[in-house]
């Protein structure tokens, strides 16, 4: 079955449907608390990104039946600069649809 993005070329209706699959991405995000010391950032992003690949780990959460398939922080970040350049007719025509619940 093909996906959105395969039945249109349209960049509005892309724009929309790249807006609508941002959450998707970044479904269970971790974060820590502000002002967090950049170095103690960085280890705790190291450090839960090497737990991701453990493979003793990935094989306990393969058992619970979760998945694994985890984004760094630079990823997140990305993805919320995305969000927050998302122009505002297209965030209008996400809510239009049904994105928005009043």
């Amino acid at each position: 079955m093909p996906i959105a993005r395969e039945l249109t070329s349209d960049p509005g209706a892309l724009s929309l449907i790249e807006f609508a699959e941002l959450p998707f991405f970044m479904a269970l995000p971790f974060a820590a608390p502000p002002d967090v010391p950049p170095d103690r950032a960085q280890a705790l992003r190291t450090a839960f990104m090497a737990m991701c690949r453990d493979k003793a780990f990935v094989e306990e959460a393969e058992k619970l039946g979760i998945d694994m398939s985890p984004i760094d922080g630079a990823a997140i970040l990305t993805f919320l600069a995305r969000t927050a350049a998302t122009p505002s007719a297209v965030i209008a025509r996400y809510n239009a649809i049904g994105g928005e619940k009043k």
